[in-house]
């Protein structure tokens, strides 16, 4: 990876030093796409403008990226919100989708956050499941409650009377979901 000069001058033409010629915006987007650095500056002041001419770039080549609300809300927030935003929680943000893109399905840790305990991994150990915002285990309109039995042992796992009942169950749920109760 190396790093590539370009000089802005004052009539808003770019200019690279290492290739010797003038180069466009998308020409930029090359550089850094290939995994260049770039480093632009202005030829008068040597001020380093880089970000401002990588957000030329990016708004240039993906206009439509974000929605028209996202740039309002930047413009309209207190400078020290935006700031914890970009330095903070984007990066943790973009870890967390690089991570779900990869198969990696851990949560990490957001900045000034204690780390959050990992999930079960045993399929019916799912908290989630449990969780009243799960819409299968959502509240049932009362039934008129009948004295209860005495609930007998349960039979070993594994027996006839337990996989039939297992099944018994499974079928009524089925019966439920297919009802739309």
């Amino acid at each position: 990876m190396k790093e590539i000069l370009i000089k802005k001058y004052d009539n808003r033409r770019l200019y690279c030093v290492e290739e010797a010629r003038y180069v466009s915006l998308s020409e930029i987007r090359d550089f850094l796409q290939r995994g260049d650095r770039v480093k632009v500056v202005e030829k008068s002041t040597g001020k380093d403008i880089t970000k401002y001419i990588l957000m030329q770039v990016l708004l240039e080549e993906r206009y439509d990226l974000l929605p028209l609300t996202f740039y309002q809300m930047i413009l309209q927030s207190p400078p020290d919100a935006i700031e914890g935003f970009f330095q903070k929680f984007f990066p943790w943000m973009m870890d967390v989708y690089k991570n779900f893109q990869e198969g990696k399905f851990n949560m990490p840790t957001m900045p000034g956050m204690p780390q959050m305990p990992q999930m079960p991994t045993m399929p019916f150990q799912n908290p989630w499941m449990q969780s009243p915002f799960n819409p299968f285990m959502a509240q049932q309109p009362a039934k008129e409650e009948k004295p209860q039995k005495p609930s007998p042992e349960p039979e070993p796992e594994g027996s006839d009377e337990t996989m039939a009942e297992i099944l018994k169950r499974l079928r009524d749920l089925e019966a439920k979901v297919k009802s739309g109760s």
